[in-house]
């Protein structure tokens, strides 16, 4: 077997610390610091990427062609629900307000005309016939007011306009047909948001259907936060939240079954949180944090663990040698001790100094040689 100059090299430097330290036990090893594993629980956390999106987006329109008067908001600018958010003038609300008019007055003076031929059928001064006759006039002009209101009210639903019909009728008696009907010709917030986009400009005449403004409710959002598979257990339990510069958020998960993003290969779990002053914004990426749930482990100092190729290994002592094993760890702490969650349990007696030089003082696991 030939070894390199490189392999050489390696093992003069090997045989020195094998000299140093010896390949079997001394009393300088059995002199070495140790300490006891301690129980205790630990609360692991983890951090990762998160998706804002609001959870509510309508793009507002009107359902007929209208002018637009005014636009009252900017993109960006908060509103509350019933906000007026534009003006216009619509020629089919005034026409659908006209002929309520024209139709509820139709139907008072059938009715009032019915009473008068009930009075007169009383005296018999007309006919069963007569008063028969009045009877489905009158009836035939009531269910064209109520055809009329319900057709004016469709208009009003879609604006946003909680409007009673008696109301109505009240206001236009006392300040006519076409201040009422400008009145009416205002678009309203539906619920409280922000504004993201102006669709259209002042004076511009839109058709039915065209889009006026983009309105986004963030008074509650959804965080869609990207979590590797083997992490989805402990994601799935404990406490999340975004940090914040003013203050934690609190996330609560949505449940359902998580969803795979083909495109980073990461698991979606949703999760929605309250978002007062609007400090989250939609499509934005944030950092969050998951507490997870309390697990039993054994502390240890961090100096006591030896990492290596991302594994990670601790010396036992027992009966005055010395043995490697492997463990699983949580982060270490800001008070320098280390969790231990797998691989050795309280009252475990271990190497807090040399433990890397115990573990590597093995050269036959250390010189490879190349034939």
């Amino acid at each position: 077997m030939l070894l390199t100059t490189s392999s050489l090299r390696r093992l003069a430097t090997l045989l020195v610390i094998h000299a140093t330290l010896g390949a079997v036990p001394t009393q300088a090893d059995n002199a070495l610091p140790t300490t006891v594993a301690t129980a205790g629980e630990w609360r692991p956390m983890q951090a990762a990427y998160a998706q804002v999106s609001a959870q509510r987006q309508a793009v507002l329109k009107l359902p007929f062609a209208a002018r637009i008067r005014s636009l009252a908001v900017e993109p960006g600018a908060r509103v509350g629900p019933g906000d007026t958010l534009a003006t216009f003038d619509a020629p089919q609300l005034r026409r659908h307000l006209a002929a309520w008019q024209l139709a509820r007055h139709g139907s008072e003076l059938a009715q009032q005309q019915l009473k008068v031929l009930r009075q007169n059928r009383r005296e018999n001064t007309i006919t069963r016939g007569e008063l028969l006759a009045g009877e489905q006039t009158a009836a035939k002009a009531v269910a064209e007011a109520e055809l009329a209101w319900q057709t004016l009210a469709a208009d009003l639903d879609l604006l946003n306009l909680a409007m009673d019909a008696e109301d109505l009728a009240q206001r236009v008696d006392a300040h006519g047909l076409s201040r009422v009907a400008r009145e009416l010709g205002r678009l309203q917030a539906p619920f409280a948001g922000m504004v993201i986009a102006r669709r259209a400009t002042l004076g511009e005449q839109l058709a039915a259907g065209d889009p006026i403004l983009e309105l986004e409710s963030l008074k509650r959002v959804y965080l869609d936060v990207e979590v590797a598979e083997s992490a989805l257990p402990n994601w799935q339990h404990g406490q999340t939240y975004w940090p914040g510069t003013s203050g934690k958020i609190a996330l609560q998960p949505l449940g359902g079954v998580p969803r795979l993003d083909p495109d980073s290969g990461l698991w979606l779990l949703r999760f929605t949180a309250d978002n007062p002053g609007y400090r989250l914004h939609d499509g934005a990426w944030v950092e969050v944090q998951h507490l997870g749930e309390p697990l039993p482990v054994a502390w240890l100092p961090a100096a006591a663990v030896v990492s290596r190729n991302g594994r990670h290994w601790v010396m036992v002592s027992s009966a005055g040698s010395f043995k490697p094993v492997e463990v699983q760890t949580g982060a270490a702490g800001s008070d320098g001790r280390i969790p231990v969650t797998k691989g050795i349990g309280p009252g475990t007696t271990v190497v807090t100094e040399g433990a890397y030089e115990l573990l590597y003082r093995d050269l036959k696991d250390l010189i490879k040689f190349v034939d």
